[in-house]
């Protein structure tokens, strides 16, 4: 796919492809992707729209791996170990924080690339909070004094999303005003997560520093922290 590729990536690709056996396939919903296991990397390629900025940010997953960096699979493992985080926080959501976190990480490195910032996800211009869901929040997070179980994982993927959106010309703070008074902690514990994040080093990182090990599980401490302060509703 030399399409693909300009002297802006080229280095970026020399790399996984001397680590990766790569294999291309054709996406059937017109969206970048990637999928990677072991030693092997399938990129999936929207031919009707050869994107070197798309491109490059599925590349930067894939660099995420070989710079040790696993959010995802260690939040998976990691969140296991606690019945109440693991029976409702969805799979999805930790999907969707994995890529989040791994995006924390790229941006960076793909706009000192010189890619541009627009094309980072397909949702760029799409704002990622409505006062409807500020509302629902509002309404339903608590059933009197009790955390509603059934409204975390939607809590939590929200606040995510918005404090982890690459659009630097969307104003959060007064969702984030009203989404923090939720649930204090809990809004604490996110944001913690992801300034935690963006400290860690992705190159020249030594054994002696954080890395994706340490972000989430102190994480999931904190998580602990949170569910032992609280009472639950189903």
């Amino acid at each position: 796919m030399i399409e693909l590729l300009d002297i802006r990536n080229q280095k970026l690709w020399d790399e996984i492809n001397q680590k990766f056996n790569i294999e291309y396939a054709e996406s059937s919903d017109n969206e970048y992707g990637v999928y990677s296991i072991n030693n092997s990397v399938t990129f999936f390629i929207d031919k009707s729209n050869l994107c070197k900025d798309s491109f490059t940010h599925e590349m930067l997953h894939v660099y995420m791996t070989i710079k040790d960096l696993y959010f995802t699979s260690s939040l998976k493992l990691t969140f296991t170990q606690s019945k109440i985080l693991s029976e409702n926080l969805t799979l999805q959501l930790i999907e969707h924080i994995g890529n989040c976190l791994d995006h924390v990480k790229m941006l960076p490195i793909y706009l000192e690339l010189g890619f541009d910032r627009k094309k980072f996800v397909k949702d760029y211009n799409q704002y990622k909070c409505s006062q409807e869901e500020i509302t629902q929040f509002n309404n339903y997070y608590k059933v009197g004094k009790k955390v509603n179980l059934k409204m975390i994982d939607a809590y939590v993927g929200r606040l995510v999303s918005v404090l982890c959106d690459p659009n630097e010309d969307f104003d959060y703070s007064s969702d984030l005003n009203k989404l923090e008074k939720v649930d204090p902690l809990l809004f604490k514990i996110i944001a913690r997560l992801i300034n935690h994040t963006k400290e860690i080093k992705v190159i020249d990182r030594t054994i002696f520093e954080d890395d994706h090990r340490t972000v989430i599980s102190n994480f999931y401490k904190n998580m602990i922290k949170w569910i032992s302060k609280n009472s639950f509703a189903s």
